[in-house]
C-alpha cells in the first residue's frame, strides 16, 4: 500500500469513528443513517482489503534489492577471478561467456538478472575443474548459489521497490475508490446541518480531509571498500544526515538506509584501522540511490577529527543557509501577492 493510499484509508477510518461516536446528531435522518450504514460496511471491507494487500506485498521492500546486490556482488567477484584463470589457460571463449560487471546483474529486471546470475554460476560450475582450486572453490560456488536462491525466493520485484509503488490488490483499489465516493456523498448530505448543527458539520468536514501524506521512502545503499585493494570492508559504521538509521556494513561491505528523505545529505563511514570518511551525496526521491566509498587505512588523529567536524559543520551551515534563503523567498512572494491584492 502506498503512502497516498494509507492516508486515504486513515481518512475513511476517521470518518467511521466520528460518525459512530456522534450518531445522536443524525438520529431519525433516514437518508443520512442509510449512508452511514453503507460507510461502515464499506470500511469493514477496506480493512480486509488492506490486510490482504499487506500479505500480497510480502517482500516488496529493500530486502529484495539487498539480496539482488549481494548475489551480484559475489557473482561479479567470482566471474572476475575465474576469467583471470581461464585467460591464463587460453580458454577465451569460456572466459568471455562470463561477465564480471556488477551492473550486468543489478541493472536488468529480476527475471533477466536471475537468468544471468544462474548462467554465470552454471558456466563456472561446468568448468570448475579448470578454475579451481586457487581461483574458485566449490564451497564458494555453493555460497553463490545460496545467494541466487535467496534473491529469487523473496516475493516482489526490485523495480517496484525502486519506484516506491507497490502492486495493489484490486480489492484495495476498489475499496479506496468506494471510500472516496462515500466521502463526497456524506459531505453533500451533511449540508443540512450547516445551520442546525454547525459543530457536527464542521467536525465531519475536518474528518473528511485526507491526513498529511508522509514522504515516500527512499533507499540509500553504499558499498564501502578498502582503498588499497578494493575489497569490501565488513562492519563499517555509517551515519546519514537524512535519516536516524545507523548503518552497519554487511560482509559484502554494503551499508543500507531504508527510509531516507530526498535532497543533499552528508554521510560518514568509520571503522577501526581506517580514517573516517565523509561523503556529500544527492539523494533522489523514490529510487534506490547507490553510492560507493573507499576508506583509507590509518589512524584518526586530533587534526583529522577536527577536519571531519569542520566538514560536517560546513554542510550543516550550508543547509541552514539554503533553508533560510528558501523561506525568505517564499515570504517575499507571499507579501508581494498580498500587496497586489491590496492594490486591486
Amino acid at each position: 500500500m502506498t503512502n497516498v493510499e494509507d492516508a486515504k484509508v486513515k481518512r475513511d477510518s476517521n470518518i467511521c469513528t466520528y460518525l459512530i461516536e456522534n450518531d445522536a446528531a443524525f438520529a431519525g435522518d433516514i437518508a443520512f443513517e442509510t449512508l452511514v450504514a453503507k460507510i461502515k460496511a464499506d470500511y469493514a471491507l477496506t480493512v480486509i482489503a488492506v490486510s490482504e494487500d499487506a500479505e500480497d506485498n510480502t517482500g516488496y521492500s529493500a530486502e529484495k534489492t539487498i539480496a539482488k546486490i549481494d548475489a551480484a556482488t559475489l557473482g561479479s567477484e567470482y566471474c572476475a577471478s575465474s576469467q583471470v584463470k581461464l585467460d591464463s589457460l587460453g580458454n577465451l571463449s569460456i572466459s568471455q561467456s562470463l561477465n564480471s560487471a556488477i551492473t550486468f546483474y543489478t541493472t536488468p529486471s529480476d527475471i533477466v538478472a536471475t537468468c544471468r546470475l544462474q548462467n554465470a554460476h552454471d558456466i563456472m560450475n561446468t568448468n570448475l575443474t579448470l578454475i579451481t582450486p586457487d581461483y574458485l572453490k566449490p564451497a564458494q560456488l555453493a555460497t553463490f548459489q545460496t545467494k541466487i536462491n535467496k534473491f529469487t525466493s523473496i516475493r516482489g520485484t526490485t523495480s517496484i521497490v525502486n519506484n516506491a509503488t507497490p502492486v495493489k490488490t484490486k480489492a484495495l483499489s476498489d475499496a479506496i475508490k468506494t471510500g472516496a465516493t462515500n466521502v463526497l456523498n456524506i459531505q453533500k448530505l451533511a449540508k443540512k446541518y450547516i445551520v442546525t448543527n454547525p459543530t457536527f458539520y464542521n467536525e465531519l468536514q475536518r474528518n473528511c480531509k485526507i491526513p498529511p501524506i508522509a514522504v515516500r521512502h527512499t533507499t540509500v545503499i553504499v558499498t564501502i571498500t578498502n582503498a588499497a585493494n578494493a575489497t569490501p570492508i565488513e562492519g563499517v559504521s555509517g551515519t546519514l544526515s537524512k535519516t536516524r538509521e545507523l548503518g552497519v556494513g554487511s560482509p559484502e561491505g554494503i551499508v543500507i538506509y531504508q527510509n531516507v528523505s530526498a535532497g543533499a545529505a552528508i554521510s560518514t563511514y568509520a571503522h577501526a584501522g581506517f580514517i573516517t570518511g565523509v561523503q556529500n551525496i544527492k539523494i533522489k526521491r523514490g529510487k534506490i540511490n547507490n553510492y560507493t566509498f573507499a576508506l583509507k587505512a590509518g589512524t584518526m588523529t586530533t587534526e583529522l577529527e577536527a577536519e571531519l567536524t569542520a566538514q560536517i559543520n560546513a554542510f550543516k551551515t550550508a543547509v541552514a543557509a539554503r533553508k533560510a534563503s528558501k523561506a525568505a523567498k517564499a515570504k517575499a512572494s507571499k507579501e508581494a501577492k498580498a500587496a497586489k491584492l491590496g492594490i486591486n
